[in-house]
C-alpha cells in the first residue's frame, strides 16, 4: 500500500464549493473496521449535486462523492471480511455525510459492505450501480404485491433516468411488456432498443 493515495475532495468555505484531487493519507480516512482498494464507483446525479453550492446534498465538509464503490478488501479488523474479498458498499449516506467512492482507497464499517455477487463482476456491479439496485428492489417489492407476466403490461415513468433506463431492461429481461413514459420527444429509439414496446409522452401539446 502506498503512503498517499488520490480523492476527488469536495470542500466549501465562505459559501465557495472547490473540487479538487487530493493526496490523501488512510489516517484522514474516517473510522472502521473495513479498508477497501476502490476499483469502481458509478457516476449518480445525487454525486453531481454534491460538487455545487447549496445543493443540500454534502452534510459536512471536506466530502468525497460517491455513493456506491465495488472493490477488494485491503485489510479487516472483522472475521466478517477477509483481504482479498471483492465486495460492494452502496446506501448508509456514502458520499454525502461519509467518506465515498471517488477515491483510491475507502474505509467502512463492517454492516454497510456485501459481498460481490458470484455471477457478476466489480465492474459490472457498478454498471448496474446504485440506480440497477433501486430498480431492482422496486421491482422485486411490485412482484411481491402480485404483479407478474400474466399482467403482462408495466408503466414506467421517467424512463430515460438511471433508474427508469434500468427498469425497462430489466422488466423486458423478465418477459413484461413495458411502456415507456418520458418527456424528451427524441427518446423513443433508445426506448424501444431498450426494450420497450411502447412509448407514450407525459407532456400533453396543445
Amino acid at each position: 500500500m502506498t503512503e498517499t493515495f488520490k480523492a476527488f475532495v469536495v470542500d466549501e468555505q465562505d459559501g465557495k464549493v472547490t473540487n479538487q484531487i487530493k493526496n490523501l493519507t488512510i489516517d484522514d480516512l474516517p473510522e472502521g473496521e473495513v479498508l477497501i482498494k476502490v476499483k469502481y464507483s458509478g457516476i449518480n446525479y445525487k454525486d453531481a449535486l454534491a460538487t455545487v453550492a447549496n445543493s443540500k446534498i454534502v452534510q459536512s465538509y471536506p466530502m468525497i462523492p460517491g455513493i456506491d464503490l465495488a472493490g477488494v478488501v485491503e485489510k479487516s479488523d472483522t472475521p466478517a471480511f477477509n483481504p482479498g474479498d471483492e465486495v460492494i458498499v452502496t446506501g448508509y449516506d456514502l458520499g454525502t455525510s461519509r467518506f465515498g467512492g471517488f477515491s483510491e482507497y475507502a474505509r467502512v464499517k463492517e454492516e454497510q459492505i456485501v459481498q460481490l455477487p458470484k455471477d457478476l463482476t466489480l465492474e459490472e456491479s457498478m454498471i448496474y450501480g446504485t440506480a440497477g439496485y433501486t430498480a431492482g428492489l422496486a421491482i422485486e417489492k411490485l412482484e411481491h404485491n402480485g404483479l407478474s407476466v400474466e399482467n403482462k403490461e408495466v408503466l414506467v415513468r421517467g424512463a430515460t433516468g438511471g433508474v427508469g433506463t434500468l427498469s425497462v431492461m430489466m422488466l423486458n429481461a423478465i418477459g413484461y411488456k413495458v411502456i415507456a413514459s418520458t418527456g424528451k420527444d427524441n427518446a423513443e429509439a433508445q426506448l424501444k432498443a431498450l426494450g420497450a414496446r411502447e412509448v407514450i409522452s407525459r407532456i400533453t401539446k396543445n
